[in-house]
């Protein structure tokens, strides 16, 4: 009787799982950051110790065989748990020295908290304040952040954290484009449901994918266009469009999972945060500009 136990290898998993998700090998490869040799490399050697394929070409890209189906639930657990075994080691680390991680976009700190955050590394020059600058949501749960500023209605229900205010949008245009105004006003549309269509009579004119190009191309005097209060009233060459009202919109939260929520580097930031919100918390509601900044 063979009583041999693989010894499986984790990135071999973690690989597997992207691949199954993304549907494809340079899917997978973009999305963790390894290029298609390594991706398809591993997939070979799990497959080999599971003595099995688990994946089949086909038209549609690569899909699951039935071994791979089998798998693919034991896998996305064993995920799980080795997310859950790094948030407990992080969080029975009880020293201030240290890294912290900060997920928050990227017009939100050159419009608010360049200020609050250089503020932090001074007065904690032990800890490495890490910021990933990204419109995308980091994961809690994978540790990706410690600490994110999400701008959402429906925080995750494993997040610890609290909203520090309600972030509504705006039309905003310059003073240039309303000295020359056309006939038919320009509408620079976001990729932002909200902020895609002209709300007031209008032709697209251009497009961004972020809000800071749209700012830009605001600041500009290419046309009008919708953007967060906390950008748009902070920033001295863009005005409210007249005769315009608020747009209701989502929530601002700073939040961590709520295994970590007890390590001092993660408890100290958001403290931080939570202090310079109640300062921002009227420029980001929409209710009036901040001298400081603006």
């Amino acid at each position: 009787m063979d009583n041999k136990c693989t010894m499986f290898n984790w990135d071999d998993l973690r690989v597997f799982l992207a691949v199954a998700r993304e549907g494809s090998v340079r899917g997978a490869a973009k999305k963790i950051g390894k290029t298609h040799a390594t991706v398809s490399r591993h997939i070979r050697c799990l497959g080999v110790d599971l003595h099995g394929p688990l994946f089949e070409r086909r038209r549609e890209g690569q899909c699951l065989t039935d071994l791979g189906r089998r798998i693919l639930p034991l896998a996305e657990q064993v995920e799980k748990n080795v997310a859950a075994v790094d948030r407990t080691a992080f969080s029975a680390d009880t020293g201030l020295a240290g890294s912290v991680t900060l997920s928050l976009s990227e017009s939100l700190y050159v419009a608010l908290l360049y200020k609050p955050l250089d503020d932090f590394m001074s007065h904690y020059p032990m800890i490495n304040l890490n910021i990933i600058a990204t419109d995308n949501l980091s994961s809690l749960g994978w540790r990706e952040a410690d600490v994110v500023i999400r701008i959402t209605r429906a925080p995750p229900e494993s997040a610890f954290g609290k909203k520090i205010a309600d972030s509504p949008l705006a039309v905003y245009t310059s003073r240039k484009y309303l000295e020359n105004r056309p006939v038919r006003d320009r509408w620079i549309s976001l990729t932002y449901e909200p902020a895609r269509k002209p709300s007031i009579p209008a032709r697209i004119v251009a497009s961004a994918d972020t809000p800071a190009l749209a700012a830009q191309m605001i600041r500009l005097g290419q046309g009008v266009g919708i953007l967060p209060c906390y950008i748009g009233d902070t920033d001295p060459e863009i005005i409210r469009m007249p005769d315009t009202e608020l747009i209701p919109d989502m929530q601002m939260w700073v939040l961590t999972h709520e295994d970590i929520r007890t390590n001092p580097r993660v408890r100290s930031l958001m403290d931080h945060l939570y202090d310079a919100f109640v300062e921002y918390r009227t420029i980001i509601e929409g209710k009036g500009k901040n001298e400081a900044l603006v």
